[in-house]
């Protein structure tokens, strides 16, 4: 459009022009007189006129282009301020669910579970054989030592011949010493971890108690989300001692696991070192008749 209006102002412009050149001449035969001066004047003027239109037409072309940029950053904000309205949507939602489990939830009870105090141990104790093993079982005492003493047939063979001359690794005597002497420190190990355990569980069990009852308390001082985290906190430090308090009684089955394994090895060890030593025997000593055949030698 704004080359079509400029290419006709050129067009007029020229022919204006060419009418100012032309020589000033006198009416004939009575027509109107042309005046050159009034005609450039005119020129002039029309000029003027023409580029006035095209800035006009510039302008215009700019603020449609300004006006389409402001159109498409509104349809931006437009849709932004939609999916703003989105999340907000989203996070009530969220809100009224959240704020409802806490105020209404009231199926815990459908998980609820009773801890109990451990049973106390009764033993037997007719003529003084098993003194002080109640009291070490319960938590009660700390001599689980002088207590499995007292159970177990006292080790006589102390002197200093039956003990002479004998090689460690090679000695049924000591061999059966060191299981006897392992298998007193397992046991008494094992009786303290027993009594600890009980004292524990026996003193724990009030706050044990009273954690069970918050969490699964219904109520709304229990159930905001600062008292559920603190809750969470203590079960996860209550489960902590529990795991610890059990590791220790792990590992006492594992020491005496090992004691155990240590009859049976001696066993196992005794029958092969007494097959070796009559083959040897035999070997040594043969046992067929003078001037029989050898065939006897392999025979046992």
């Amino acid at each position: 459009m704004r080359k079509l209006t400029t290419a006709r102002s050129v067009t007029l412009v020229s022919g204006l022009v060419a009418c100012a050149m032309a020589v000033p001449a006198h009416a004939q035969f009575g027509g109107v007189v042309f005046d050159p001066t009034q005609s450039t004047h005119a020129i002039v003027q029309i000029s003027n006129e023409e580029k006035g239109l095209v800035a006009q037409a510039t302008q215009i072309a700019n603020g449609q282009q300004a006006n389409l940029t402001l159109s498409q950053q509104l349809l931006q904000d437009i849709q932004m301020a939609g999916t703003a309205l989105k999340i907000y949507q989203q996070s009530i939602t969220t809100y009224n669910t959240i704020f409802n489990n806490l105020k209404y939830f009231n199926s815990k009870q459908i998980w609820h579970t009773a801890e109990n105090a451990l049973m106390n141990s009764s033993v037997q104790n007719t003529y003084g054989e098993t003194a002080g093993l109640q009291a070490q079982l319960n938590g009660q005492s700390q001599n689980s030592s002088i207590v499995w003493k007292i159970m177990n047939l006292a080790l006589n063979g102390s002197s200093s011949s039956f003990w002479s001359n004998q090689v460690v690794g090679a000695s049924d005597r000591l061999s059966t010493l060191a299981h006897i002497e392992a298998m007193d420190a397992a046991s008494s190990q094992c009786l303290s971890a027993v009594g600890a355990y009980q004292a524990s569980r026996s003193n724990n069990l009030s706050a044990n108690t009273a954690l069970d009852t918050s969490i699964y308390d219904t109520t709304d001082l229990t159930n905001s989300e600062v008292e559920q985290l603190n809750l969470i906190n203590v079960s996860d430090s209550q489960r902590m001692e529990e795991a610890h308090a059990q590791g220790q009684l792990h590992a006492c089955m594992a020491a005496q696991a090992a004691v155990s394994n240590m009859d049976k090895r001696n066993q196992a060890s005794l029958t092969i070192n007494d097959a070796n030593y009559k083959l040897t025997q035999q070997a040594n000593n043969p046992t067929y008749l003078g001037g029989g055949s050898s065939t006897w030698t392999n025979y046992y």
